[in-house]
């Protein structure tokens, strides 16, 4: 099945994704400048909140470069430790691209202060449990080919020629039982996709898309300079008269830039070929996947500059449709004329209804089911598509749960 998200959802003053000069990030859309959330900022907040870390418990991966490291930990009490240094630089090694230039080996980060011998050149996600299978086969190679894996940890010892062919031949093999296994899958994985430039692990295209997130108005930003009053100052200045009022007042890097909008979030998921990436085993966590979705993209808010604005809010509209027709359909053409008026929600709501109801009659497959959750302003809005109403975000999670099952669950 094929599960379309669609949320409206305002923000107050904030500074969620700021880009390279501190600014919240923005784009030209419609001929107006919007506020704009990144799809890798959404994407990283969905998969690292509480509620799609609770539902996949132990089936979500870590994004990191310390794979050889953890490895080595694993390894800790199993070989001894003046082979874990080798252990750590040879995993570490594995991923490293026999490259054509220094400027390549710039690209992938394979030289330079940031790269250790004993890290991955580039960012990589694996599940947990992925280190100690690691660790396994590096000491299933210690106890089966003892030449293969001296030469894996970097050991200067004498091989022939022939052996030293049988050494490449078993580590070949080390490499592809390791790294190019199913354990090497997980929900976020299959979710969110994984990319790298190594030969070495297996590139997934992603089941879930998710878009930027744009304003669906005109959204101007703003400065906001920091300030410090001493709090004894009125012991020595009697007068206020001779107290210059702040005892601190920011300027340059301490300015803090923010926005407030209206944000037009979308995603979609095709839960069959999530199935199709986890397997048997992960059939289960697939049927779960566009209701966990649904719920924790509502919940998860980016994470800067919270301490100093606290931006929390929830969407105020929720439309979910779900189709065997596999064709992805964004509706950010609604607010392709920016939104205007005194409850901006109200009118980007009724814009996304009327935008919808259009396309619809054009090109809504005959199989489509619509769920709706709205409150708020939002609720306001006259929705003339036939969309089953829902009061609750949990209800709605039910809903699409039951109607975006994948081929083969239960």
């Amino acid at each position: 099945m094929f599960v379309q998200m669609h949320m409206l959802q305002s923000m107050p003053p904030g500074n969620l994704n700021r880009d390279d000069t501190g600014q919240p990030k923005k784009c030209l859309f419609g001929g107006t400048t919007r506020g704009r959330i990144s799809s890798q900022c959404l994407k990283r907040n969905i998969r690292l909140s509480p509620l799609f870390q609770e539902a996949f418990v132990g089936a979500v991966a870590n994004r990191t470069k310390y794979l050889p490291r953890l490895v080595a930990d694993a390894l800790m009490s199993r070989i001894p430790a003046e082979e874990v240094e080798g252990v750590k630089t040879g995993i570490a090694g594995q991923f490293r691209k026999k490259l054509k230039s220094e400027s390549d080996a710039e690209e992938d980060g394979d030289i330079g202060e940031t790269s250790g011998a004993d890290i991955t050149p580039q960012l990589v996600f694996f599940p947990p449990p992925f280190a100690a299978k690691v660790a396994d086969l590096v000491v299933d190679l210690k106890k089966r080919q003892p030449k293969a894996y001296a030469k894996l940890i970097g050991r200067k010892e004498k091989r022939s020629e022939d052996e030293d062919k049988e050494a490449d031949k078993a580590i070949a093999k080390f490499k592809a039982e390791a790294f190019q296994a199913k354990e090497s899958m997980s929900v976020d994985v299959g979710l969110f996709g994984r990319m790298t430039t190594s030969d070495l692990i297996v590139d997934v295209e992603a089941a879930c898309q998710v878009a930027h997130a744009i304003s669906t108005h005109e959204s101007l930003i703003e400065g906001d300079y920091f300030t410090a009053m001493d709090d004894r100052q009125h012991e020595f200045i009697k007068l206020q008269t001779q107290s210059g009022g702040a005892a601190f007042l920011g300027s340059g890097d301490t300015v803090t830039f923010f926005n407030s909008a209206v944000y037009y979030k979308y995603l979609n998921v095709d839960t069959d070929a999530l199935a199709k990436l986890l397997g048997a085993a992960g059939l289960v966590h697939a049927r779960h996947a566009a209701a966990v979705l649904v719920q924790a993209a509502a919940f998860a808010t980016p994470t800067g500059k919270q301490n100093s604005f606290a931006a929390h809010s929830v969407p105020e509209l929720i439309l979910v449709e779900v189709s065997k027709t596999k064709q992805p359909i964004s509706y950010a053409n609604a607010f392709l004329q920016a939104v205007q008026g005194q409850d901006l929600m109200r009118e980007s709501a009724q814009a996304l209804s009327n935008y919808c109801s259009s396309i619809a009659v054009a090109y809504a497959p005959p199989d489509i089911q619509r769920f709706l959750l709205t409150v708020g302003s939002a609720a306001g809005a006259t929705f003339p598509l036939e969309a089953t109403p829902v009061k609750t975000l949990r209800a709605l999670a039910d809903a699409v749960e039951k109607a975006a099952a994948p081929v083969g669950a239960v």
